[in-house]
């Protein structure tokens, strides 16, 4: 047994498509950075059949086996261009065991073992209906998927070449199943908005050659969202382990909102809505236009979210423009066009809940500052040179610092230092006023995770807020609707 790290390497872009063409596994999360970044991953990730197949295939290429049956699990997302590295737990002659770690975090686990596992036993064959290859993930319910059955088809291209010393294996037909599962899980079922867990299959390099794998949920809870799917066929049968995660929550829309703001309350004002083009960005954007305000929103990487945003503001008789804007960059060569501003909401952040390896990890904290601590005050100095009078400035901060959990350590001490930052301003600073706000767990891209988790309406949340912010800003202030 040895933590030595046998081999290492990193997943491009091309490599994804690569697999995506073995596997016939599209799924957007895996491809599409706009897309990837409204799940809890926040970024493309690679497919972990991918991660399981190039390990597996590395090892048995410098110990080789006649492997029966694969176990994995997937704990953890491994993201592209991101270093992942093979250390061997334990091996025998007839078993090993393996983690593919990445940033000090095990993102895959698996042992291949040449000893027959249960699942042959357990899970007759799968009858085949008809066979079918999914041109788009399927977008269903949790409830449609408790039925769910049928078989997808085996890709025909040549997965040897990649992969040689896992056919040599366990044959070529049970490799493109494997593959296959990767389909099953990404476009199948639970398809558009999966995760795969894990699996464990047995394989026989004898087995059938049908050119197909066939697929039964036996069993799904809807507490955790997850399912486990029977397969069956090409030289493979077992069972995978996935999570359906909730689709991104869309926010409240303008007919919704303009109801709930009596009168024109923001009429004559421009608020600055720092990250406007979803979340609480969003919904603030369309309080401060449904008043009869200027929302003038930004955004950092997707400029289709913020024109989906302004559209739909100025469709229903609202003003909005947009604005690129990166909060890690100096903000007075960003700003110099805004013009005259009487609020400002910073919602500028980066991915909340991350994948860590430890209770702290000082590089997340740093990344939290960045934004919470040093984009802020740096966007305060570029207001505080541009405002002849007051302006007002709302700083989000969190519960999470009164509610402690190991996964957030970082996040919480980053908006502590920003709430502390928020009182110098406003003894130091005499054109800037900061409202701070610690608020609740709101339903957002942000909060939206597999487990059930409670979580406030941003509308109902950010309603008041704005109120008091623009009132703030006004020296004579509109009543309440």
């Amino acid at each position: 047994m040895t933590d030595a790290p046998l081999a290492s390497r990193s997943f491009s872009p091309d490599d994804q498509i690569a697999f995506a063409r073995l596997s016939s596994d599209w799924n957007p999360m895996h491809l599409d950075q706009a897309f990837a970044r409204r799940t809890q991953f926040g970024a493309p990730v690679v497919h972990g059949i991918h991660t399981l197949a190039w390990a597996a295939n590395t090892l048995l290429a410098r110990f080789p086996l006649k492997i029966a049956t694969i176990r994995a699990r997937f704990p953890q997302p491994l993201y592209l261009d991101e270093r992942a590295t093979i250390s061997i737990r334990a091996r025998t002659d007839a078993r090993i065991e393996f983690e593919v770690v990445a940033a000090n975090t095990v993102v895959a686990h698996a042992k291949l073992s040449t000893v027959p596992g249960k699942s042959v036993a357990e899970n007759a064959r799968l009858a085949a209906s008809k066979t079918v290859q999914p041109a788009q993930p399927a977008d269903l319910r949790f409830e449609q998927l408790a039925d769910r059955a049928g078989a997808v088809t085996i890709g025909d291209d040549d997965a040897k070449s990649l992969f040689p010393a896992l056919t040599e294996s366990i044959g070529l037909p049970a490799v493109k199943a494997l593959l296959a599962t990767s389909q099953i899980v990404g476009m199948a079922c639970p398809g558009l908005h999966s995760l795969f867990a894990g699996l464990e299959v047995s394989c026989d390099p004898q087995g059938d050659r049908e050119g197909f794998l066939a697929y039964a949920v036996r069993k799904v809870d809807a507490r955790f969202r997850s399912l486990q799917i029977d397969v069956s066929g090409s030289g493979i049968a077992g069972r995978l382990d996935a999570f359906a995660r909730p689709a991104p929550p869309s926010q409240a829309a303008m007919v919704e909102i303009s109801p709930r703001v009596a009168g024109a309350p923001f009429a004559g004002q421009r608020s600055l809505i720092v990250g406007g083009s979803r979340g609480l960005g969003e919904v603030t954007a369309k309080i401060v236009a449904a008043g009869g305000g200027h929302a003038v929103i930004t955004y950092h990487e997707s400029p289709h979210d913020a024109e989906r945003v302004a559209t739909e503001i100025v469709g229903a008789g609202g003003r909005c423009e947009i604005l690129r804007y990166d909060a890690a960059s100096p903000a007075n060569e960003q700003l110099h066009k805004l013009g005259a501003i009487d609020c400002c909401y910073y919602f500028a952040t980066p991915k909340i809940f991350q994948r860590k390896s430890g209770l702290y990890e000082p590089e997340k904290l740093r990344t939290f500052l960045s934004f919470y601590a040093d984009g802020f005050f740096d966007l305060c100095t570029a207001l505080a040179d541009g405002t002849a009078g007051k302006l007002v400035v709302f700083y989000p901060s969190t519960v999470a610092i009164d509610e402690a959990a190991s996964t957030t350590a970082e996040y919480a001490m980053a908006k502590t230092a920003g709430e502390i930052l928020a009182k110098y301003v406003n003894e130091f600073m005499p054109g800037l006023h900061v409202i701070c706000r610690r608020l609740p767990r709101i339903l957002t891209d942000q909060t939206a995770t597999v487990g059930v988790a409670s979580a406030d309406n941003a509308l109902d949340v950010m309603l008041p807020i704005v109120y008091d912010v623009q009132q703030m800003a006004r020296p004579d202030p509109a009543p309440r609707g």
